[in-house]
């Protein structure tokens, strides 16, 4: 199965070709191929800055499947319902809602993954509408994470912090929402309460210790518990459907991070005093990269105005191949 195959999908460079009948993206496995070769490679690079006196030094060009900026964002999340006990006390109560799309079409065929992350998030607007609607006139914020499913596609948990009481069944209009905007999202999967156990949606009272060993203790962590993956782990050595799930956002160049305005600002760490990261920014500059992470070896120069970002294509059916 293709990472994508409806033209004007756009994927990284990297995971497209040129064939008789157009651009075309490559398979699944093979984007998942893809995608460690180039983690390895940013790991094994080294950005190399120098200062006034010719002093050389160097660290890892960061990205989000490694295992730092990973553990960064598990602390953001569990920093965010910290602040916000701290804020509002014992009323503070979580909602995580899940939305779904379903991945296979209607012949029962597994569908691209890309096109169906692309459907997941296509009602994302509406959604974070109807939740405006639902807490109308209350206190909350949201912090909303896309993690993998064991077969590697995607679904999302959108976790809601709200001061004071609140009930599964107020969240039915945003889950309604997403099935009226998200092609392939079935009713079934997003019924607020169902009848033979948990729905789609879960409350609880963050401060009310009696939830159990079942219960979610601390919303923000158990949202970020897939980012965080083993302690230390790298993108390389998570399980097969997480570095399906990595190579699927890495191929659209997703975030799967999304906090509101104020949760952001809950996250934000303190200031530091110091004027120390100024200095550093001040007193030294980019030199280039190393590719092999020897600062004493090969360093290529590069010209931080000239550096771009990622390339990416978008896949396109020539109705008649060329001769």
């Amino acid at each position: 199965m293709r990472i994508a195959e409806e033209p004007g999908t756009k994927l990284r460079e990297e995971l497209t070709y040129d064939s008789l009948r157009g651009v075309e993206g490559v398979t699944w496995g093979e984007a998942v191929e893809r995608f460690g070769s180039w983690y390895e490679d940013q790991r094994d690079t080294r950005v190399v800055v120098e200062n006034g006196e010719g002093d050389r030094t160097g660290f890892r060009t960061p990205n989000r499947f490694t295992p730092e900026y990973r553990e960064m964002l598990y602390a953001k999340a569990q920093s965010l319902e910290r602040s916000l006990r701290d804020e509002w006390g014992p009323l503070l109560h979580t909602a995580m809602v899940t939305l779904t799309a379903s991945t296979t079409d209607d012949d029962g065929r597994p569908r691209p993954p890309v096109a169906h992350l692309r459907d997941l998030l296509s009602s994302w607007e509406s959604v974070r509408r109807a939740l405006s609607r639902v807490l109308d006139g209350r206190e909350w914020e949201y912090l909303a994470i896309i993690e993998p499913h064991a077969s590697g596609y995607a679904h999302v948990h959108l976790g809601v912090f709200v001061k004071g009481p609140v009930v599964a069944e107020q969240f039915q209009p945003v889950l309604d929402a997403h099935l009226r905007n998200c092609e392939g999202a079935g009713e079934k999967a997003h019924r607020a309460v169902e009848e033979e156990g948990d729905g789609a949606v879960t409350v609880h009272r963050a401060a009310d210790r009696r939830n159990g060993p079942g219960g979610i203790e601390n919303l923000g962590a158990y949202l970020a518990a897939y980012m965080a993956g083993e302690y230390g782990a790298e993108a390389t050595e998570m399980p097969e459907y997480v570095r399906g799930f990595y190579a699927v956002m890495w191929a659209t160049g997703r975030q799967w991070f999304r906090p509101s305005n104020g949760a952001q600002e809950f996250m934000q760490p303190e200031e530091d005093e110091d004027e120390t990261g100024e200095e550093l920014a001040e007193n030294w500059r980019l030199v280039g990269i190393a590719p092999d992470g020897d600062l004493d070896g090969e360093v290529v120069e590069i010209d931080p105005e000239a550096a771009r970002g990622s390339v990416y294509r978008r896949l396109q059916r020539d109705e008649y191949p060329p001769p």
